[in-house]
C-alpha cells in the first residue's frame, strides 16, 4: 500500500481587506512570487447609456484593478495599509460620480456654470463618438481620471461679479495635477512620466478648446481656455534604439509567426509604422503597377497617400500571400489576417507577444526595440536623408519636422569624424561612419 506522503502547506501570502464585500473592498497584498506589495479593488463597468449588464447574471460587470504599491514608494505593510484604508474611502465616490447620469445639453440647457462634469459628457455625446475605438477608448480613461482628480463639479468657467470668466482650473491646479500624475497619487491611477503625462494634459486642453467654439445657435460654451498658454508638461523624447540588420535578420529568421516577419520586412522597406502595415487590405496593394495606398484612417496623421513598393515589401507581400494559401485564408480582405477569424487583421496584441517571445528565445536584452525600430532604421539611412524633405515625407509617412526632432540621431564616431574634420585644412569630410546612425553598443536607450 503505497504512503501518504505528507506535503508541507504552501506559506500564504500577506493581505489586508478594507472596505465592504461588493460595496468598495480594496485589497492589499504582497505579491506570491516577488513580495511585491499591490493594491487590487474592483469597479463597476459604466458606457454612455449606464451601467453595462453582464447578459449571463443580470448583474453589473466590474473590471478588476490593480497598481503596484512598490512602484509608488510604498514599501511596508504599514503604509500598505494605510493606501488600502485611503482607496476603499476613494472607490465608492468615483464609482458614484461614473453612475451620476449628467443632464444633456437639449435637455437642459447650457448652465450659468460650466462644470467639468457637464463640459466632458457634452464632449463625448457630440465629438468622442466620431473618433477611432482606441482613441475613444482612451478618452474614456483621461475622463474617469479628470474627472476622479477635479470632481464632477469643478467649475471649468462661470461670469464673476464684474463680468470676467471665473475658473477653478487654474495654473496652481494645472501644477498640482501634473504633480499627483507625477507621484500616482490619483487613486486608480499609476505613476506616469512626461509623454503620457503630456497627452493627457492635451486632451482636457483640446476639450476646452472644443468649448470655445461656435455651436449652431451662435453661442459658445466657455469664452476661454483656462489652459490655454500653460507649458506642457516635461518631456524628454530619448533616442530609440533602431533595428540593425544583424538583429533584424535574428529576428525574422527565427520569427514565431510568418505575420510577424512579413510585417517587420514591410516595415522597414516602406518605413511605415506597425498599424499602417497592419491594416493593409489586399485591394490597397496593387503589385502590377507596383504601389500600395496606405489609408488615411489607420495612419497616424491620418493621410490617404499612394506610394511605390520596394523589391523587398514586393517579396514579403509574395509570402504572405503565400502563407494565406497554405492557411487557406485567401478569402480575407487583410494582407495579414487573424489566426482565429480571418475577416480581422492580425491583433496588435499577438504581435507583441510574438515578438516579445522571440527576443526572449533568442537572447535579444534591447528595452523597447520592436517593429517601430524599422522604421527608425529606414529613416536613420542616410541616402534616405538626402531626399528631398518633401519626398520623405511622402515615403514615411511622417513630417520632416518629426524625423528631424525624434528619429534623427548622430552618434560619437561621428561627432569625433566632425571635429577632426574641423581641425585640419581639408573642406571634405573622411566618410568613416555614417552621419546618422544607431546607437551600436547600447543596451539602454537614454
Amino acid at each position: 500500500m503505497a504512503q501518504k506522503v505528507n506535503k508541507a502547506k504552501k506559506a500564504k501570502a500577506w493581505s489586508y481587506r478594507a472596505g465592504k464585500k461588493g460595496k468598495n473592498r480594496v485589497r492589499a497584498y504582497e505579491d506570491a512570487r516577488d513580495g511585491a506589495l499591490m493594491l487590487e479593488w474592483y469597479e463597476p463597468v459604466f458606457n454612455n447609456s449606464g451601467p453595462v449588464i453582464d447578459p449571463a447574471t443580470g448583474r453589473q460587470k466590474v473590471r478588476r484593478e490593480r497598481i503596484s504599491l512598490a512602484a509608488n514608494g510604498v514599501t511596508t505593510r504599514v503604509g500598505a495599509v494605510a493606501k488600502a484604508e485611503e482607496f476603499a474611502a476613494k472607490v465608492e465616490e468615483l464609482s458614484a460620480l461614473k453612475a451620476k447620469p449628467e443632464p444633456s445639453h437639449e435637455a437642459s440647457g447650457v448652465p450659468e456654470v460650466i462644470t467639468l462634469g457637464f463640459l466632458l459628457n457634452l464632449y463625448f455625446a457630440e465629438v468622442v463618438p466620431n473618433k477611432k475605438p482606441d482613441t475613444r477608448k482612451q478618452n474614456d480613461t483621461d475622463r474617469r481620471m479628470f474627472l476622479a482628480y477635479f470632481g464632477r463639479e469643478a467649475v471649468v468657467e462661470r461670469i464673476g461679479p464684474k463680468g470676467r470668466p471665473v475658473t477653478e482650473l487654474g495654473r496652481v491646479r494645472y501644477n498640482d495635477f501634473i504633480r499627483a500624475r507625477q507621484e500616482g497619487s490619483i487613486p486608480g491611477f499609476a505613476k506616469a512620466k512626461g509623454q503620457t503625462i503630456r497627452n493627457d494634459v492635451r486632451f482636457l486642453r483640446a476639450v476646452f478648446k472644443w468649448g470655445k467654439l461656435e455651436r449652431d445657435d451662435g453661442t459658445a460654451l466657455l469664452i476661454r481656455n483656462p489652459w490655454e498658454g500653460f507649458p506642457d508638461p516635461p518631456c524628454d523624447t530619448p533616442v530609440r534604439q533602431e533595428m540593425t540588420p544583424e538583429l533584424h535578420k535574428k529576428l525574422t529568421d527565427n520569427a514565431r509567426n510568418w505575420r510577424m516577419a512579413v510585417v517587420m520586412e514591410i516595415c522597414r522597406a516602406t518605413r511605415r509604422r506597425r498599424n499602417s502595415v497592419r491594416l493593409l487590405a489586399i485591394e490597397d496593394i496593387d503589385l502590377s503597377g507596383g504601389t500600395v495606398r496606405w489609408q488615411g484612417e489607420f495612419d497616424k496623421v491620418g493621410k490617404t497617400r499612394v506610394t511605390p513598393l520596394p523589391r523587398s515589401a514586393v517579396k514579403a507581400i509574395l509570402r504572405a500571400l503565400e502563407h494565406r494559401r497554405d492557411e487557406g485564408l485567401e478569402h480575407s480582405p487583410w494582407l495579414l489576417p487573424a489566426e482565429a477569424n480571418a475577416a480581422q487583421p492580425v491583433p496588435r496584441s499577438h504581435l507583441d507577444s510574438w515578438m516579445r517571445i522571440t527576443k526572449r528565445e533568442q537572447g535579444i536584452n534591447v528595452p523597447r526595440l520592436g517593429y517601430h525600430g524599422e522604421k527608425r532604421a529606414g529613416i536613420r539611412d542616410p541616402k534616405f536623408r538626402r531626399l528631398d524633405p518633401a519626398v520623405q515625407e511622402e515615403l514615411a509617412g511622417t513630417t520632416w519636422e518629426t524625423m528631424r526632432r525624434v528619429y534623427d540621431y548622430v552618434d560619437m564616431p561621428t561627432l569625433q569624424n566632425a571635429v577632426a574634420l574641423l581641425e585640419t585644412d581639408s573642406d571634405e569630410p573622411t566618410p568613416t561612419v555614417p552621419q546618422i546612425g544607431p546607437r551600436r553598443g547600447l543596451k539602454k536607450a537614454a
